[in-house]
C-alpha cells in the first residue's frame, strides 16, 4: 500500500495498480483522468472534481467522496464498499455492472444514470433524499436500502425487487412500477394517494390491507 499524498502520485498508483491507502485529496481537480482500476482505501476526496473521470474496475472502500462532482464519468465494473457519497453528483454517469455496498448516499444526485444492467447493485445503502427522477432501473435488484424521501419521480422501476427496503415519505409521481415487487418494504405512511402511487405493483396482503383501510374499506370474509 502506497502513500498518497498529490493528484500525479493517484494517478501513477492507478497506472501501476499499486494499492493506495489513506489517500487525503480533498476538493483536487481530478477531471478526465484515468483512473481506472485504481484501489482505494479510506481516505478522502470529499469535494474532488471527478467529471468525466475514468474509474472503470475500480475497487474503493471506506473512502470519502462527499459532495464529489461525479457527473459523466464512467464507473464501470467498479465495486464501492462503505464509501460515503453524500451529496455527490452522479448525473450521466455510467454504471453498467457497478456495486454499491454499504454506501452512505444520502442526497446524493443519481439522475440521468447510464448502462445500467442486470449486475447493477444496490445493496445496503442509506439513499434519504436522493436524486433518482428519471433513472431506468428495469428488472434490478434492490436490497436493504433505506430510500425514505428519495424522488423517484418518472423512474422505470418496473419488476424491480426491491427487498427489504425502507420507501417511508419516497417521491412515487409518474413512476412505473408494474411489476415491482414491494413485499417485505416499509412503506411508511398509507394514504388515500397510495394506490395510485403504487399502481401496477405487488405488494402483500398485509400492505394491501394497509391501503384499503386508507380509503375508507373494510374487508370482511366472505
Amino acid at each position: 500500500m502506497t502513500a498518497v499524498t498529490t493528484a500525479e502520485d493517484l494517478l501513477a498508483a492507478a497506472r501501476d495498480g499499486v494499492e493506495v491507502g489513506s489517500a487525503v485529496l480533498d476538493e483536487t481537480d481530478l477531471r478526465e483522468t484515468d483512473l481506472t482500476g485504481l484501489v482505494l482505501r479510506g481516505g478522502s476526496l470529499a469535494g474532488a472534481d471527478l467529471r468525466g473521470v475514468r474509474l472503470d474496475r475500480a475497487r474503493i472502500t471506506g473512502t470519502s467522496l462527499a459532495g464529489a462532482d461525479l457527473r459523466e464519468a464512467d464507473l464501470t465494473d467498479a465495486v464501492l464498499g462503505g464509501v460515503d457519497l453524500s451529496g455527490a453528483r452522479l448525473a450521466g454517469a455510467t454504471l453498467g455492472d457497478t456495486r454499491f455496498t454499504g454506501c452512505r448516499m444520502i442526497g446524493t444526485v443519481l439522475r440521468g444514470l447510464r448502462g445500467l444492467t442486470a449486475s447493477f447493485v444496490l445493496d445496503d445503502c442509506s439513499l434519504q433524499l436522493a436524486d433518482l427522477r428519471d433513472v431506468a432501473m428495469r428488472g434490478l435488484r434492490i436490497a436493504d436500502c433505506d430510500l425514505s424521501e428519495a424522488d423517484l419521480s418518472g423512474a422505470d422501476l418496473r419488476d424491480v425487487r426491491f427487498e427489504r427496503c425502507r420507501l417511508r415519505g419516497t417521491v412515487l409521481r409518474s413512476t412505473r412500477l408494474d411489476g415491482a415487487d414491494l413485499r417485505g418494504c416499509d412503506l411508511g405512511e398509507v394514504t388515500p394517494d397510495t394506490p395510485r402511487e403504487l399502481r401496477g405493483a405487488i405488494v402483500s396482503p398485509t400492505q394491501a390491507g394497509a391501503i384499503c383501510a386508507a380509503l375508507g374499506l373494510t374487508v370482511l370474509e366472505p
